[in-house]
């Protein structure tokens, strides 16, 4: 198929939401960042070549807070996948992860910024700006909802035109 809009780069990654209790785990990116810079996202990184998305969720969450979690701990989220806006589109798999304890191995400075516990009800509306895709699904994985989200993005990486479905709504 050599039809130029199938033809795209595409750079995946994983996202995951480390929840305690009512507490997410957050990472407050720096300024320098060349993506997502001064913005709050959850922990994540990209797929290396030969990796699939749940091995490079347990890596992601090892490296970036000590936290060691196993497959059965993981839960499926939802899928992302952003369009336009930089050199290549995003494909994102995102998991949550309920952990006993908000101790962050690691600590909390990290070489990709600060690590912050919010409550579920502050990451949206805290002092700090969130990426722009999880103000479309970040209610969706507090409540459980398995989704599937794809969203335009413009040059300053702004989401727009976005088309969400839910595999299932949890009913807790």
């Amino acid at each position: 198929m050599s039809d130029p809009k199938y033809i795209r780069k595409v750079q995946t990654a994983v996202n995951i939401f480390i929840r305690c209790g009512d507490d997410f785990l957050m990472l407050h990116r720096n300024p320098n960042k060349w993506i997502d810079a001064s913005k709050l996202n959850s922990i994540g990184g990209r797929v290396e070549p030969g990796e699939n998305f749940l091995d490079a969720a347990i890596r992601e969450t090892e490296e970036e807070t000590g936290i060691r979690i196993s497959p059965d701990q993981m839960q499926f989220a939802g899928l992302v996948k952003l369009e336009g806006g930089y050199d290549e589109d995003w494909v994102m798999c995102f998991f949550s992860v309920e952990v006993k304890t908000k101790n962050i191995p690691h600590g909390t400075t990290t070489p990709d910024g600060i690590l912050v516990w919010l409550h579920k009800d502050r990451v949206l509306d805290s002092d700090y700006e969130v990426i722009d895709d999880l103000n479309y699904c970040f209610k969706d994985i507090v409540a459980g909802n398995v989704f599937f989200l794809t969203a335009k993005v413009n040059d300053q990486h702004n989401v727009y035109d976005v088309s969400l479905s839910r595999l299932f709504e949890n009913k807790k």
